[in-house]
């Protein structure tokens, strides 16, 4: 099936955003063990919309099931949650959550271009029997067919008369949902609908013209759309089409009266319904998601006026990622050529005032563009925190662990592109202290002192260049010594060796280790916190685990806010120019030989705030040929990344500067370049490349 990109992508954003929306209101009303009254009235709004959205996009089972959902709270909102029982209650929620489900899954086969599902009739018979369970009807008794419509033959209203024919005199008067939007697309696509049915040359339609002018939409909102027929049987044959259309809220026949010549009903002027006022048109419950597509479909001039008057509020708009990535690269560019001009060698020795003057400004300027570039791109973490209250609920019910989910700074913001990699990281350590970490048997909790209900703290905090997030549960923490034996089973230890407690909880983070002895839904795969050290690794951050015996586990990230330009300081060894991330510098001093000691293996030390930390030479670690030997005759820069803190000497500042991050070409990587504290690169303002030091990594392999 052919359609309109920016409609796809329309569809899908609204769709994604009512689901997440749907999956709070859900979990909130569960905790609660009762839907409000608002609740209610919510879910019914976002299933009409889904249904009338799906319904356009002609995706059936979206539709379908939308449609069935939206009759059973109809129910509710007739009956009100009193009148059910509480034996009921949880039926409810989960077929609720199945929905949610199922529309999630329909949509990543939209995404990914596979079939739509069409065996749908067992859901659709679970969602049937409950209502009848809530309603006391029978199940075999339709929910949602509309009210018998008038025999054909039956004498048209007045206002059907006005718009009768004597060539078609035998009619279909069809309303539309209200508040189901671009109701002459849909009124084109029943159309269609009804050509599977009947021959095009044995029936019209009034308004004629509603595929060319979307001003009918607001005739069809008033008066409703009218399908006429030449014969009974054509209608009877197309009565299928109509009533299976998804929008459709009612329908009836009428007959033309024998005395309403054809003459009269085709000089109908259509000027009256355009001529209504916006307010005439005005529903009670407006559908996201069909105002989102209608804005895709590229509106006409008089739609875009009708549109700024109705929605004079809006203040937001969602923009393709692609967009925001096009801007950011501009953006570097102009940052890297304001370098260039500002630092170029020509310049050297000349004194320009207004050069100067002029070059400040610019860099004023240039700094202010970067901010608000960026803070386009940042996003906050509540979104990716929200979506793990699901996966509590569902693992807290299939494990048997009753277990609270606390959220934590979820307005942290942080870049769009980091927020969609630590999704999946942040998904399996929850679910890794849901499986390993709560304890399954309350009576174990209790006689250890701890509350019968587990809880897992998920939060999140911004500390300078950085967010650090963490994961803290209050389960049995790490058993040490069934993982060794685990990692010496699996050749990731060597038997008899000495490991520390952290170098223990290390092995918990290769790839392939996993201390489930069978396989599970949700873990004994292997994969599980490898993803984590990788994903995040690959955004710049890292991942350290902390444990205690019987009181739990902590598993904190710590990922950079933004990845592509960063405050960076230059310095020289030699010939050579590094940048070290300003972020990552603590103090930056000049210090004698008398006041370095060596350790037990001939390493240099250095006493700072009464603690000693290990002095690594960026001349000897990268084996240069130039640079200072002695340490009075360069600088140190105390440096700290996560857990990491130590001393790197370095010939001399070159100063601060801000740098675009360019990645290093894949093909480096095979010969390990990561691993010895290389992140990237950058251009300097008189073309040269600087390499963008990791420090963390420089720590690691020092100390390796």
């Amino acid at each position: 099936m052919s359609m309109n990109n920016d409609m796809l992508e329309a569809y899908l954003f609204e769709m994604h955003s009512l689901l997440e929306q749907l999956d709070d209101l859900v979990l909130a009303a569960e905790e609660a063990h009762t839907f409000s009254q608002d609740d209610v009235n919510e879910i019914f709004r976002i299933m009409h919309t889904i249904k009338g959205s799906s319904a356009m996009m002609e995706f059936n089972s979206l539709m379908t099931i939308a449609h069935r959902i939206e009759d059973l709270f109809f129910v509710i909102r007739e009956k009100t949650m009193d009148a059910i029982s509480d034996e009921l209650k949880p039926e409810m929620f989960d077929l609720i959550f199945q929905s949610i489900d199922f529309f999630r899954e329909e949509i990543e086969k939209v995404e990914t271009n596979q079939p739509l599902s069409t065996s749908i009739d067992t859901f659709l018979d679970k969602i049937n029997s409950f209502s009848a369970k809530i309603s006391g009807e029978a199940e075999d008794e339709p929910a949602d067919e509309p009210a018998a419509p008038a025999q054909p033959g039956s004498a048209p209203t007045a206002e059907e008369a006005a718009y009768a024919s004597a060539d078609f005199p035998y009619g279909l008067h069809v309303y539309f949902d209200e508040g189901v939007g671009m109701e002459n697309l849909r009124a084109m696509m029943l159309i269609n609908s009804v050509k599977d049915y009947c021959e095009e040359s044995q029936f019209d339609y009034y308004p004629p013209d509603v595929q060319m002018n979307p001003e009918t939409a607001n005739f069809i909102i008033d008066n409703g759309f009218y399908i006429r027929f030449r014969t009974a049987g054509d209608r009877e044959e197309a009565v299928p089409a109509v009533r299976d259309n998804g929008a459709v809220r009612n329908w009836q026949v009428f007959d033309a009266p024998e005395a309403s010549p054809a003459p009269a009903q085709k000089a109908a002027p259509v000027q009256a319904p355009v001529a209504v006022e916006p307010e005439s048109a005005h529903v009670e419950e407006p559908s996201p998601a069909p105002a989102a597509v209608q804005q895709a479909a590229a509106p006409t001039a008089a739609q875009q006026s009708a549109a700024k008057q109705a929605h004079v509020k809006d203040s937001l708009i969602s923009v393709s990622l692609s967009k925001l990535d096009t801007l950011m690269a501009v953006i570097s560019e102009i940052v890297i050529t304001e370098a260039q001009v500002t630092a170029s060698p020509d310049l050297k020795g000349l004194k320009l005032d207004n050069f100067t003057k002029a070059a400040r400004q610019l860099r004023s300027l240039t700094d202010n563009l970067q901010d608000v570039g960026l803070s386009l791109r940042m996003v906050p973490v509540s979104a990716t925190f929200q979506k793990m209250k699901r996966i509590v609920r569902d693992m807290s019910k299939k494990l048997k662990k009753e277990t609270n989910l606390v959220l934590v700074g979820e307005d942290t913001e942080v870049d769009k592109t980091v927020v969609d990699s630590i999704s999946d990281p942040i998904m399996h350590i929850v679910r890794n202290s849901m499986d390993h970490g709560i304890e399954t048997d309350r009576a174990e909790r209790i006689s250890a002192g701890k509350d019968p209900v587990g809880k897992i703290i998920l939060s999140a905090r911004q500390t300078g260049g950085e967010v650090i997030i963490e994961v803290i549960d209050d389960g049995q923490g790490v058993d040490d010594d069934a993982v060794l034996n685990k990692a010496i089973r699996q050749g990731l230890a060597q038997p008899g060796a000495e490991y520390s407690h952290k170098d223990i909880l290390n092995f918990l983070l290769m790839p392939g280790f996993s201390t489930n002895t069978e396989v599970t839904e949700y873990s004994g795969r292997g994969v599980g916190m490898d993803v984590v050290k990788s994903n995040v690794e690959s955004v710049g951050g890292t991942v350290t685990i902390t444990s205690e015996r019987g009181k739990g586990m902590t598993t904190t990230l710590r990922i950079p806010l933004n990845m592509s330009i960063m405050d960076g300081m230059e310095v020289s060894v030699g010939d050579s120019i590094f940048t070290v991330p300003i972020s990552d510098i603590q103090q930056i001093f000049k210090v004698s030989d008398i006041n370095v000691i060596q350790d037990a293996t001939h390493g240099e030390m250095v006493k700072i705030v009464d603690n000693f930390y290990s002095i690594v030479r960026a001349k000897e670690f990268y084996h240069l040929n130039g640079g200072a030997d002695n340490l009075e005759d360069g600088v140190l820069l105390w440096v700290e990344s996560g857990d990491n803190s130590f001393c790197l000497f370095v010939d001399e500042l070159i100063g601060e500067q801000q740098v675009v991050v360019k990645p290093l070409p894949d093909y480096f990587n095979n010969y390990g370049i990561k691993d010895y504290g290389v992140s990237g690169c950058t251009i300097l303002g008189d073309g040269s490349i600087s390499i963008i030091l990791d420090v963390a990594t420089i720590y690691s392999s020092q100390n390796s």
